[in-house]
């Protein structure tokens, strides 16, 4: 009588969403590492040299975030297009609409005792 062997399961792939994790913390792990590399060698630069730097920062800061602004407003004003606003009417303040005029009834007399 032959053994019998236990059928070992197919090894599975990993689903993609696995790989892409953990592509991201490796990708992670270098951004961190390149970071620490470049901070350390601001530590060797001199004060001019340190101020080109920030200065350049401050300037990669500024147009980065005026390109943030920007694709902000498209998108509000591709929004508006969409369900048929106009800008002015998503950013005005509402008219308001007069009270209704109140109607005018009969004048009644106030009852009480007539004549003596």
């Amino acid at each position: 009588m032959p053994a019998i062997r236990a059928k070992t399961p197919p090894s599975k792939k990993p689903s993609r969403l696995r790989q892409a994790a953990k592509q991201v913390a490796v990708d992670a792990d270098q951004v961190r590492e390149d970071l620490n590399k470049l901070l350390g060698s601001l530590e060797t630069l001199s004060i001019e040299a340190l101020r080109e730097v920030s200065d350049r920062a401050l300037a990669l800061i500024a147009e980065r975030t005026g390109v943030e602004k920007r694709s902000l407003i498209s998108g509000v004003i591709g929004s508006a297009v969409s369900i048929g606003e106009s800008i002015t009417g998503l950013f005005s303040k509402p008219v308001e609409n007069p009270p209704p005029a109140k109607k005018q009834g009969r004048v009644t007399k106030p009852r009480g005792k007539t004549g003596v």
